[in-house]
């Protein structure tokens, strides 16, 4: 008697509604479509940084309401997106100072800290060369 077997391939598919079932997850994907209209406002600011080679007698800087609106809400993903990439770090780097760990909390901090330094740096910038 000759059993001949035959196997089948299982195939799994994820849920379509799979993101839907923990906030976890639903929040994992608002944080990944926060890229998407940020994606889009820089784009639009390469095409304004191409419209500023005219000069300042040639260019007039878009600002209509619906734009300053649209990038307020950009500014606010983008912080989104900055802030719950930076609370990884603790997970994602680790530090031996003298054989000893240095603790996730510190790193976090210390990434917040350069966060905000850089911050700075780029403000004053922008601030004291667009008085000139």
């Amino acid at each position: 008697m000759s059993s001949k077997t035959v196997s089948k391939e299982y195939r799994w598919t994820m849920p379509r509604g799979w993101w839907t079932r923990r906030p976890n997850y639903s929040w994992y994907i608002v944080r990944e479509f926060t890229s998407l209209p940020l994606a889009l406002w820089l784009l639009w600011f390469l095409v304004e940084i191409r419209r500023a080679q005219d000069g300042p007698s040639g260019y007039h800087p878009h600002s209509s309401l619906g734009f300053v609106i649209f990038s307020v809400i950009v500014l606010l993903f983008a912080l989104y997106h900055t802030v719950t990439f930076l609370s990884l770090a603790g997970a994602i780097l680790h530090f031996n100072v003298a054989d000893r760990p240095i603790p996730s909390q510190l790193i976090v901090l210390s990434q917040f800290a350069a966060w905000v330094a850089a911050s700075v740096v780029v403000g004053f910038v922008l601030i004291y060369f667009g008085r000139t």
